[in-house]
């Protein structure tokens, strides 16, 4: 399958996919900042600002009537690369725990790799689910907290973030078994 089989070129152009492309290339700089001590203020207004641009690009999409392919397969590669890349980093420097690195790094191995398998094999993407949206918000809160003030705050909230993450395990199961088990159309 060929780039251009799984995109029109036009949608690299939509204003939602213009920003999701800049969080990508945000994601380098965001976690660089990380990792350096006396960055924590700028490490968090790069998550924030990062983060922004995910909490906005998908109502600018359905506003626009330009929810599209790329936007379908970029969103959540943004998403997982900061939020995976910040758990790894936050556990190095931060004290976030790494049971739940772990544990994030398990499930989005798991949805990206199921994605992969329902694109190759029914040439459909994976939806987002409504539990790994609010995870991915949750987190991100947690990830803020901790960049801020350590685990004293950022541990009630990645726990309280623990819930939804949970439940998007059955809602992406559940969508990549739905996927699999229709019939080839």
């Amino acid at each position: 399958m060929r780039l251009r089989d799984l995109v029109e070129p036009r949608e690299l152009l939509y204003p939602s996919n213009l920003l999701t492309m800049s969080r990508l290339l945000l994601v380098p700089l965001t976690l660089a900042q990380l990792r350096r001590p006396e960055r924590r203020r700028a490490a968090l207004v790069c998550l924030a600002l990062v983060m922004f641009t995910d909490a906005i690009d998908g109502p600018i999409a359905r506003a626009r009537g330009e929810v599209s392919r790329l936007g379908k397969l970029l969103d959540p590669i943004a998403d997982k690369l900061l939020i995976d890349g910040s758990a790894i980093i936050l556990s190095q420097t931060r004290g976030f725990p790494w049971w739940a690195t772990g544990l994030i790094l398990f499930r989005d191995i798991g949805i990206l790799a199921a994605a992969v398998v329902v694109l190759a094999r029914r040439d459909q993407i994976t939806p987002a689910a409504s539990a790994g949206k609010l995870t991915t918000a949750l987190l991100t809160a947690a990830a803020l907290l901790f960049i801020a003030d350590g685990p004293r705050t950022g541990k009630p909230a990645l726990y309280l973030a623990m819930v939804p993450f949970g439940l998007s395990f059955v809602q992406y199961g559940r969508h990549f078994v739905r996927a699999m088990s229709r019939r080839a159309q």
